[in-house]
């Protein structure tokens, strides 16, 4: 009880102006697991976005991107960086539907984003859920169940699934812009976004292209270090100009013509 009290004690820190739930912690990946199965929070949350929800039809370009650590995740550097490379595009960013891939939500649309989004309310929903990360969890000594790890992203991929599917006629391009490999150049089981992605890709036949391909990670790496990759992840300056030449590429190819 003491080292989960320490825990929590450190994910409310991740809280900026709101407060962290604890129900919506978990730590490992058995915690992750039951928290997907049982809360009631996550799984009223998985029905609204596989059921309910529909993009606007104005929304021809799916960018998938990760949750951060901070929350929310819209003040994060992750998403500041993300905003600075989408004001580029002015007319055409309307087009572009933003959804963060999340554990343990799943999928959040960005029209959600604020603290008082337009169709739920996110101010009391806040989490903290580094039980699927297999340092994290080995820092901090507990135990690293693999059995749960594949069970969680297999529970998140079929509802991300469910989203892809029912919206395979809705979206032009399908993009997610996530952590694909580490620092040395490995994919690792527990980049999990990448691999929800995969998972819920194959399960709907809805293609995903999902980026940054490997030679620009090893770009930034060479040029900057391991360091700058193990730190900024798709946040790094040149992993957003990379970003920022595929959505130009995408409108050129798909909008230009029709939208302008």
């Amino acid at each position: 009880m003491r080292k989960r009290k320490e825990l929590y004690e450190e994910s409310q820190k991740h809280g900026k102006g709101v407060k962290i739930l604890h129900e919506l912690c978990a730590y490992t990946p058995k915690e992750v697991y039951h928290l997907l199965n049982n809360n009631s929070r996550v799984k009223n949350w998985f029905f609204i976005i596989g059921n309910h929800y529909y993009p606007n039809p104005s929304k021809k370009v799916l960018l998938l991107y990760p949750c951060s650590t901070v929350k929310p995740f819209w003040k994060s550097r992750l998403y500041k960086a993300l905003n600075k490379t989408l004001e580029e595009f002015s007319k055409y960013r309307k087009y572009i539907h933003l959804v963060t891939i999340s554990e343990p939500f799943g999928l959040i649309p960005e029209e959600f984003y604020g603290e008082k989004g337009e169709n739920y309310n996110w101010d009391d929903e806040w989490y903290d859920v580094p039980g699927l990360f297999e340092w994290w969890v080995k820092k901090h000594k507990l135990p690293y169940e693999k059995e749960y790890l594949e069970k969680s992203i297999e529970i998140i991929a079929k509802n991300v699934s469910k989203y892809l599917y029912k919206t395979k006629n809705v979206y032009k391009e399908r993009i997610a812009f996530v952590r694909t490999y580490s620092s040395s150049l490995k994919q690792k089981d527990d980049h999990t976004h990448r691999r929800i992605i995969e998972a819920a890709s194959k399960i709907s036949g809805v293609k995903v292209k999902i980026l940054p391909p490997k030679r620009i990670v090893k770009r930034i790496v060479d040029k900057k270090g391991r360091f700058a990759w193990d730190m900024y992840g798709v946040a790094h300056p040149d992993a957003q100009k990379y970003l920022k030449r595929v959505l130009e590429q995408v409108i050129k190819r798909e909008f230009c013509s029709r939208f302008s």
